[in-house]
């Protein structure tokens, strides 16, 4: 948990503008929620992450968009269950991951269906934590950034789809982020960088703007699409 904040009761939900950019277009094109509380797992205590977000305005046309991220994990960050439900333009994407844990080993389930098609339904294990789309977030909230900075770099599993690839999180210093509750903070920025097994090759799979103090908020998320790049601005938080 984030420094100074207990697990007894602990309910968070934040809430951002959600902007697109693609070519000249580059505007307003949504809202989004990110919602944390603490739940119970198939009787485990676990932490309960859901993003969800919508396309609003003028750029619905171009990018249309109604996604439900969620995610459960332990409170020592192992993930226990990720599932995403997304309509993108004509798309339909329904993800789910389950996590079991036995004597040192995760075996992992990942199944995708998409436009009603299945397109995998994997079996994997591994002998480290491996994080999805969801519980990353989380998980570099809880980083020591003092740490993170000396070192420049750490790298943990990702998952990414069916494939078990490397993620390297990139210290990448301060800086001051205007957020659209009228407050500017001074955030940590983090890269996100997978590491592509096919091709040996890296893409940045988002960068994260962590507001430096205990509470560690994520003032600004940037992600890169297939069409465009977006990024999330905090506007409200309740804590």
């Amino acid at each position: 948990m984030f420094e100074g904040t207990s697990y007894s009761g602990f309910r968070e939900e934040l809430s951002y503008n959600l902007y697109f950019k693609y070519g000249l277009i580059n505007s307003k094109a949504g809202v989004s929620t990110l919602k944390i509380s603490e739940e119970k797992y198939n009787g485990t205590d676990a932490l309960k992450m859901t993003m969800t977000a919508y396309s609003t305005g003028i750029a619905s046309p171009i990018f249309e968009l109604s996604d439900t991220l969620s995610c459960y994990l332990t409170k020592d960050m192992k993930p226990l269950y990720y599932t995403k439900n997304a309509h993108e333009g004509n798309e339909h994407t329904i993800e789910a991951i389950n996590y079991n844990y036995t004597d040192g080993t995760v075996n992992i389930k990942s199944k995708r269906i998409k436009n009603g098609i299945l397109r995998f339904d994997e079996n994997l294990t591994s002998q480290t934590i491996i994080y999805d789309m969801m519980s990353i977030i989380y998980y570099v909230r809880t980083l020591d950034c003092d740490i993170l900075k000396e070192s420049k770099v750490l790298t943990v599993d990702f998952l990414s789809g069916k494939d078990i690839v490397k993620m390297d999180i990139h210290h990448k210093g301060l800086e001051i982020i205007k957020a659209n509750d009228g407050n500017e903070y001074a955030c940590v920025k983090l890269n996100l960088v997978i590491y592509d097994n096919a091709f040996a090759d890296k893409k940045e799979a988002m960068r994260v703007y962590l507001s430096n103090d205990n509470k560690r908020l994520p003032v600004r998320i940037d992600s890169k699409l297939k069409i465009g790049s977006t990024k999330v601005i905090m506007k409200k938080a309740k804590i």
